[in-house]
């Protein structure tokens, strides 16, 4: 898939590589069977030629269909350069709280995967996928709505506050994220040579990869 849409004298290609869909259960949800047992929804990208995961945390727990241009955020939740690493951090954690005792959060769990690429189309980025293996057995998986291939551009948003006329940061949306979940800073600051490119705007059209190596870094997809 990915090689056939890099061949399109229209599209630069950016990257192309491994896509996979998760899913991590509530706290204590060993049991999880519906969509209200889901914390979150997980994609992890593996480009090709390079070692590389990086690990997106999704603001739904479902997809939006394509067609109707539905906008949804998410952000990059680790990068790391060893597949054992990445095995680690999804797996099940066990920890302790002041006033729940010890608390389990059970591991992600795969929904799909198949290959990606991230194309630039002049003023805008898409990344596109296709599916080669999804999960029918899994009820969980059906209310998630992946669908087979889809494409949603890529926007990055600005995390100088200054831009979104606000002086200080939203809280981030609690009901999604477990505390254990959060592994970083959102948003994220860039280095100021990334961060210039926004000239003021509130958001960054996503034509590097180098974007994507900022743990914390804020994504805006927008489905066709």
């Amino acid at each position: 898939m990915a090689r056939q849409l890099a061949e399109s004298p229209q599209i630069r290609l950016l990257e192309q590589g491994r896509i996979t869909f998760l899913y991590r259960p509530r706290v204590e949800a060993f049991d999880a069977d519906e969509l209200a047992d889901v914390q979150r929804m997980l994609v992890v990208l593996e480009p090709e030629g390079c070692d590389r995961y990086r690990l997106i945390g999704m603001g739904r727990k479902r997809m939006p269909q394509t067609g109707r241009h539905e906008r949804f955020w998410g952000f990059v939740d680790a990068v790391l350069d060893h597949p054992q690493d990445m095995e680690a951090m999804l797996a099940a954690q066990t920890y302790g709280t002041k006033t729940r005792g010890v608390r389990h959060l059970p591991a992600a769990r795969l929904a799909g995967d198949g290959t990606y690429a991230l194309e630039l189309h002049d003023d805008h980025t898409h990344l596109a996928y296709a599916l080669e293996r999804i999960e029918t057995d899994d009820p969980v998986v059906a209310e998630l709505a992946i669908e087979p291939s889809a494409s949603f551009i890529v926007a990055i948003a600005n995390p100088d506050l200054i831009a979104w006329g606000l002086e200080e940061a939203p809280p981030l949306q609690q009901d999604l994220f477990d505390e254990l979940e959060v592994h970083i800073t959102v948003p994220t600051p860039f280095p100021p040579a990334l961060q210039q490119r926004f000239r003021g705007r509130r958001y960054a059209q996503l034509d590097s990869t180098d974007w994507l190596e900022h743990p914390g870094a804020e994504l805006i997809f927008i489905g066709e």
